[in-house]
């Protein structure tokens, strides 16, 4: 074989490791293996780009792909350590018997596990009167994940969070076995469901 064909042949390969690292990105949940393989990626790239003639692009992509993104996103995962959850209800759906027994506590313990999150519950008086706001602004104020309150007139709970939030999405899946509680996000216009 010369060398030509070996070239293409590398570079097939290099085309099929791409689609099969892209499909392990979107079907992995752990945070840490999804930045090694965006790593991983960036490198194939990188060596296609190295392949194509163009290394001064393949550089960039070394440094910019392989470095720098993956610093943001550890950065960014190693912040994300707690999810605030601001009590509005403060009756027995997450405080049951002065212990944390509550179904609400159950649902929300779960989908913390799930993501290895902190589980910090507030019921602060002054954020949990009405009077300190509606449920939005308290969260775009305070560094508050979601709200829990009560629907008086429907029965059910509501768990409300920004819609920016990819956690969001899980909760309404894990809330679906519930039927008195309701999942809802707020949009940049207003309330969206």
């Amino acid at each position: 074989m010369n060398d030509l064909m070996w070239i293409d042949i590398i570079a097939y390969v290099l085309q099929f490791m791409l689609i099969a690292i892209a499909v392990v990105v979107v079907l992995q949940k752990n945070n840490s293996t999804i930045v090694l393989l965006v790593v991983a990626f960036s490198l194939v790239v990188s060596g296609l780009y190295v392949i194509n003639h163009a290394p001064d692009v393949a550089i960039a992509e070394v440094a910019i792909g392989a470095a720098i993104i993956p610093l943001i996103y550890v950065i960014s995962i190693s912040r994300q350590r707690e999810f605030i959850v601001l009590d509005r209800a403060m009756d027995d759906f997450i405080i049951s018997n002065n212990d944390f027994t509550g179904i609400g506590y159950v649902l929300l313990k779960r989908f913390t596990d799930y993501y290895h999150l902190e589980l910090n519950i507030c019921n602060d008086p002054g954020l949990c009167s009405w009077e300190a706001g509606p449920d939005k602004v308290i969260c775009e104020k305070t560094n508050v994940d979601l709200i829990v309150s009560r629907d008086e007139e429907k029965g059910v709970y509501q768990l409300k969070g920004k819609e920016s939030s990819l956690l969001m999405t899980k909760l309404a899946q894990m809330a679906e076995d519930y039927d008195d509680i309701e999942v809802h996000t707020f949009t940049e216009r207003g309330f969206g469901e």
